[in-house]
């Protein structure tokens, strides 16, 4: 407890040296802060010493006391004065009295009657400073209630109970404004995945998060802020339909420079009245939103209802699934993430705006993948190692980009697991299509019912087949029937038609040609040269 602070005055300093000496003043919770030898010192220390108490002559060159306790009751400073007055000053100390002195002394002062006097004096100021502090504190805590009963009349208002909109107008007072507008603030770390803070730590962000924004809103003037679970809702009441963008953008700028905290801030569709708030909170939601799409830590104000693409987006991505089944197929690998970019802008597309659509969408071309290969036992690898199920990780990316790179990895990781499975399969495939060619050679021997053998369909075969040969399979074909055609033409006396109708050419003349275009000479050209080296 703080001591009281005395002021002693008097003409006569012998006076004012008796009064220290008299008693002991610190025991008594006093302090003297300062001593005067006429009114007009007096005055002058009132101002600059802050005293609790005065004790004073009465009669003094300069100002009297009349004339100090005069201005001390006009100004209404809490001060206590007690007069020290001669026996002729009698009836001057009682006018004193009338002016709120609070007592008087007759000289000689003794000990009994100044500690008399001065415990008077200490109790009456102790119990008026406890009475101010206890309206001090009353002040508060009703400031207090009125603000917790206001945020809770906006928090149902933004639910949308309107008929709490009349008791905020009499706790609030109507503003005469034209709009108002709701805008929502959200740190980005609490969407969708565990904070990055402790419960101290959260709090104390949470705390210096609500002062710059109250701070930022009050000095707008005309706007309240409330709380809905960890968001902070902002009511604006304005006149230029405009206005909320520019002070949340600067809001958003303070929040960045001040506590290097990221947050993303949704301002809803300004309505014209209090008890509509809650379409303007709905809308400020729906703003929020978009920062899945288009990033965090950014201001998005409400621009309408997202357009929906129609059938557009469904057809195009189911080509691009086909698509992407048969780059993974054919081990074209460095088409794959164009192929990615344009299936999630798809996917976006497809998604409406809607993150739960998105991650569905997402999570089914993931499923289609799985069950497409599962003849070649990869479905169980592919979230092997993952650190929780892939339908969460998914939920819980922040952003549809992070979103499309959980996706990219999932198709990475399909690729690895498929390259080994196919090409040990795509091996067993190519001798098996070569030891059929090999043996059936002088067979009609086409790429539709080669193709069937391997179950494939020709286009899809055709390319696996120059793949892995280098070569496309009429070539391959034909280079065998040459092959054998060669052996038969130096190893017997096969006529040239005869050898032709042995390795699959029912017509001589094309298989002469054929032969030529391969070793240079006609069948019987051939086999004469051959002879005679």
């Amino acid at each position: 407890m703080r001591p009281i602070r005395v002021l002693l005055a008097d003409d006569e300093p012998i006076i004012i040296r008796g009064l220290k000496k008299l008693i002991a003043w610190e025991a008594l919770g006093l302090s003297i802060v300062g001593e005067a030898r006429d009114g007009k010192e007096l005055k002058q220390l009132i101002n600059n010493a802050d005293p609790d108490l005065i004790i004073s002559d009465i009669s003094m060159p300069g100002f009297t006391g009349i004339d100090i306790i005069r201005d001390i009751h006009e100004s209404g400073r809490p001060i206590k004065v007690v007069f020290i007055s001669a026996y002729q000053e009698f009836d001057y100390a009682r006018q004193a009295i009338q002016y709120g002195a609070l007592d008087y002394l007759v000289k000689p002062v003794n000990t009994g009657q100044l500690e008399q006097v001065l415990s008077r004096a200490v109790a009456a100021i102790r119990e008026e400073s406890e009475g101010e502090r206890n309206k001090l504190m009353l002040n508060h805590y009703e400031q207090k209630n009125r603000s917790v009963t206001i945020e809770e009349l906006l928090e149902q208002l933004a639910d949308g109970n309107r008929s709490r909109a009349a008791e905020f107008i009499r706790m609030a007072g109507r503003a005469d404004r034209d709009f108002v507008t709701v805008c929502v603030v959200e740190t980005d770390e609490y969407d969708g995945q565990s904070s990055r803070w402790k419960e101290r730590e959260r709090k104390l962000v949470t705390f210096a998060l609500s002062n710059i924004i109250k701070e930022t809103v009050e000095a707008h003037g005309n706007g309240y802020v409330f709380r809905k679970g960890e968001r902070f809702g902002i009511l604006l009441q304005h006149d230029a339909p405009g206005e909320p963008l520019p002070l949340m953008q600067d809001l958003h700028g303070k929040i960045n420079a001040f506590l290097k905290l990221k947050v993303s801030v949704g301002i809803g569709r300004s309505v014209h009245d209090i008890e509509h708030i809650d379409e303007s909170y709905t809308t400020a939601l729906k703003a929020l939103t978009r920062r899945y799409f288009a990033g965090l830590n950014q201001v998005y104000a409400y621009s309408g209802e997202v357009e929906v693409p129609g059938e557009y987006a469904q057809e195009e991505l189911k080509k691009l699934q086909e698509q992407l089944i048969e780059t993974l197929q054919s081990l074209e690998y460095d088409k794959l993430t164009p192929l990615l970019h344009r299936l999630l802008e798809t996917l976006k597309q497809q998604a409406e705006g809607s993150r739960g659509k998105a991650v569905s969408s997402t999570y089914n071309v993931i499923l289609q993948l799985e069950q497409e290969f599962a003849g070649y036992g990869i479905e169980a690898r592919i979230q092997d190692g993952l650190p929780q199920p892939l339908l969460e990780m998914l939920h819980e990316a922040p952003t549809f980009e992070q979103l499309g790179f959980e996706l990219e990895q999932a198709v990475s990781r399909i690729a690895e697991l498929l390259a080994g499975k196919i090409k040990g399969r795509d091996n067993v495939q190519l001798s098996r299509v070569k030891a059929h060619v090999e043996q059936h050679y002088a067979d009609n021997i086409t790429l539709e019912s080669v193709s069937a053998m391997v179950y494939m369909n020709p286009y899809y075969f055709s390319s696996f087949f120059k793949k892995h040969t280098g070569q496309n399979f009429k070539n391959y074909v034909t280079e065998v029937r040459m092959r054998h055609a060669l052996r038969l033409l130096l190893e017997s006396d096969l006529m040239v038609y005869e050898i032709a109708d042995r390795v699959g050419y029912n017509n001589a003349r094309h298989f002469s040609d054929m032969f030529k275009r391969k070793f240079g000479k006609l069948p019987q050209e051939y086999k004469q040269s051959y002879r005679n080296s």
